[in-house]
């Protein structure tokens, strides 16, 4: 459970020393995302954004389909809704809302439609080595909006990469996920869980505060120019001079010249 306020029925959560693992759970219905489990998730990522012991989340899923993306029959009937507050949070929870600690995701087998927009959306994507990727919307004549995939596949990938999934609507493997940029690992499903889990630990031994003031100038600056006087870099000598009188830096370089393990306060 994600916390005593929680009781989930279409995910399961875990936390481990600062790591919150949910879990994808209706492997009878591929994972899609209907109305409930969006609710779910949108509960699962505000409570680990607020909780001041968890530093990273890790997404996977059981069976061997990450997600099919939205589920049809909701689709269908037009019953298919965010839950109310949340409405421009996008798939998930997580493709509109922008969350400050890194999202790692662990995807097991297929990862379809909006479960490949979460990927898109995630920070870091480790997938197991028999998993495919799809954006197949096209092929029922529908738009892959929902999760925000057309504003984001050319930032992450190369365009003539990013056109070729979004327009043919084919699958692409694992090991051409990696070439392509769209995932950082392909393991084997045995390895899939430890692979993510090490990422977790090695961005959880960092300062947290400059873990997340990185991670939104990374995105923050996708736009900007790196021409000099740019807004790019005001913006990056703001955030420069914030990290600097941060607490965490002074106690970073003190560790550092002390040698010994740093006290992390994340102020």
């Amino acid at each position: 459970m994600a916390g005593p306020e929680f009781d989930f029925d279409n995910i399961k959560t875990t936390e481990d020393d600062g790591v919150y693992v949910i879990t994808l759970d209706r492997p009878e219905a591929r994972n899609a995302i209907n109305s409930a489990m969006w609710a779910e998730l949108c509960d699962a990522f505000a409570y680990f954004d607020r909780s001041a012991d968890l530093a990273v989340a890790v997404l996977t899923n059981t069976g061997k389909v990450f997600c099919a993306g939205a589920d049809l029959k909701e689709y269908n009937a037009k019953t298919l809704a965010p839950p109310a507050g949340r409405e421009t949070w996008g798939t998930g929870g997580m493709t509109r809302r922008y969350w400050s600690k890194p999202i790692i995701i662990a995807a097991n087998g297929k990862v379809v439609g909006g479960g490949a927009e979460m990927l898109l959306a995630s920070d870091l994507a480790v997938i197991s080595d028999d998993a495919t990727i799809s954006f197949p919307e096209v092929k029922n004549a529908l738009f892959p909006g929902g999760g925000g995939a057309p504003l984001r596949i050319g930032r992450s990938i190369h365009l003539k990469h990013a056109v070729e999934l979004l327009l043919t609507g084919r699958p692409i493997d694992a090991q051409t996920a990696v070439q392509w940029g769209l995932a950082n690992r392909a393991v084997p499903e045995d390895k899939l869980m430890d692979t993510a889990l090490d990422l977790a630990q090695a961005i959880m031994a960092n300062g947290p505060l400059a873990v997340r003031m990185t991670k939104r100038a990374v995105y923050d600056c996708m736009d900007k120019s790196f021409i000099s006087e740019s807004d790019g870099w005001r913006m990056m000598e703001e955030l420069n001079e914030q990290a600097k009188n941060s607490e965490d830096a002074h106690e970073g370089t003190s560790a550092f010249m002390e040698k010994r393990p740093p006290a992390w306060k994340g102020r």
